[in-house]
């Protein structure tokens, strides 16, 4: 059973602390968001310490084919488009190496044409041997197509739900392949066939009710803990920000 199937089940039989996120989703006084952030922290100084991984972004392109009701790159927005050659993309990527970055993420608009996997993969390999963590945040691919850009030296994938309601979904992506709920929703089993190390989700909180999202968010996440366990798995929380359109 794919993980959208189990979207479905009320009581999410994976999700072993369902009942107490829930009630972490409930509104609280003062005096519990303290004792809640003292816990959150003990568990991150339990598990990573006192570190902090920083990483770059480094965006490719902002050509996209997709129409999207909340996005700066969507194709509908009259700004300024450009995607950059293998040879400007090592440039940049030589300036962040410099600043002292290790980790970079690659970004770019989904565009078949300008932002092939077989283009993806060539900036990969002129900005390898800067960069000993490269993860990439493009369009959904196909197994192959995610292998190809791992066998170029990618290790990491990240891939954005936006909102896992289906209804919301729908009537914020207007037309592209983004429009492809479960595909999307399904890359993410996709990049670890593949082979990715580290797999990033995330949702956009406020495009839809946001506890149904926060709840769905950690239900993938659990599913992807099971399924999906010899990656690591990263969770985001993109900010709303004034953009184009």
């Amino acid at each position: 059973m794919s993980f959208p199937d189990a979207l479905q089940e009320e009581s999410f039989p994976f999700f072993r602390d369902r009942a107490r996120f829930l009630s972490l989703l409930e509104p609280k006084t003062p005096s519990e968001l303290e004792a809640m952030a003292q816990e959150a922290n003990g568990r991150t100084a339990q598990f990573f310490g006192k570190t902090v991984r920083l990483f770059a972004p480094l965006y490719l392109s902002n050509e996209c084919v997709n129409v999207c009701r909340y996005c700066g790159f969507s194709r509908s927005n009259p700004i300024f488009r450009l995607t950059l050659s293998p040879e400007e993309a090592e440039r940049e990527a030589r300036f962040l190496a410099e600043q002292g970055f290790r980790s970079i993420l690659l970004v770019a608009g989904e565009h078949p044409k300008w932002v092939s996997p077989g283009y993806v993969a060539s900036c990969i390999r002129r900005i390898r041997p800067y960069f000993p963590s490269i993860s990439v945040e493009i369009a959904p691919l196909e197994v192959e197509e995610y292998r190809e850009i791992v066998d170029a030296g990618a290790e990491g994938v990240v891939i954005y739900q936006e909102t896992y309601v289906p209804e919301i979904y729908s009537s914020l992506h207007l037309s592209g392949p983004k429009r492809d709920f479960v595909w999307r929703l399904q890359a993410p089993e996709r990049a670890y066939r593949a082979g990715f190390r580290r797999i990033g989700i995330g949702a956009l909180l406020g495009l839809a009710p946001w506890r149904e999202d926060a709840l769905a968010l950690a239900a993938h996440a659990a599913w992807l803990l099971k399924h999906a366990w010899r990656s690591y798995l990263t969770i985001s929380l993109p900010r709303l920000r004034p953009a184009a359109g």
